[in-house]
């Protein structure tokens, strides 16, 4: 089941007691700020568009474990992707693909001949479609585009993802748009709730020592706990990967 740690986490905090003195003990002061997802330049509600329910890994290298793919880079941009029939005569589930340039092979990069050029390819929800009434239900579009997923988390921003490659079948229904053409040998992605870690430029120059300019996407980083508030920056992290095994 999805597990939300953080207030267990901060109770677990404030029952710790100082050394014994021979005086009665007082519990410890908590800093709540340092576990609060706070507002910057990235707008990542757009890849929320649904609760997803699962066992939550409690540190970035427990799911670097568990995934055959782990890569750092930058955003390179958005693309249109797939979109499939959801039931007869119904409106369309329509997939965003982002692209992220590798800067950082941690884990499976080199061994996966779809990302040899530099780039993965990941499929996103791109949630709902506006409803027109004057139009079929497959024809409706969605109510966020492409644009709207650029200005959110823009190009240039850097990321952290725990990709695997998408099976041919794997989606659902019969594709109706097929999207922006990938390059030749390219294949799209998939991410699971905690894949993707972006760093904010906002919050990174604006940050104290104990707040981190790290964000989750999908999820927020509360979701794994205290092991996910480690790491600071994109590059803390990286290190952190990096010095549990996880380089190429």
């Amino acid at each position: 089941m999805k597990k939300h740690l953080v207030a267990a986490m901060l109770i677990a905090a404030a029952s710790l007691t100082a050394c014994s003195n021979g005086q009665k003990n007082s519990p410890a002061t908590v800093d709540r700020s340092a576990f609060i997802e706070r507002a910057g330049r990235l707008d990542v509600s757009l890849l929320r568009l649904s609760e997803a329910d699962f066992s939550a890994y409690k540190t970035p290298e427990a799911l670097a474990a568990d995934r055959p793919i782990v890569l750092a880079g930058v955003i390179d941009g958005w693309q249109q992707g797939p979109a499939t029939e959801t039931y007869t005569n119904g409106p369309l589930g329509y997939r965003v693909i982002l692209r992220i340039r590798i800067t950082e092979p941690l884990k499976g990069v080199k061994g996966t001949r779809s990302l040899a050029p530099g780039v993965a390819y990941i499929a996103l929800d791109q949630g709902a479609v506006t409803q027109n009434d004057s139009e079929p239900a497959d024809e409706w579009i969605p109510e966020k585009s492409v644009a709207d997923f650029e200005k959110a988390m823009p190009t240039g921003t850097r990321i952290l993802a725990y990709p695997r490659e998408m099976p041919q079948d794997a989606l659902a229904g019969a594709t109706r748009i097929t999207g922006d053409r990938l390059p030749r040998g390219a294949r799209l992605m998939t991410v699971p709730p905690q894949g993707l870690v972006l760093e904010d430029p906002t919050l990174a120059k604006q940050r104290a020592a104990n707040q981190t300019a790290l964000v989750g996407g999908r999820e927020p980083l509360a979701t794994g706990g205290a092991g996910w508030y480690e790491a600071k920056t994109m590059d803390e992290l990286i290190g952190r990967l990096k010095a549990h095994g996880y380089s190429e």
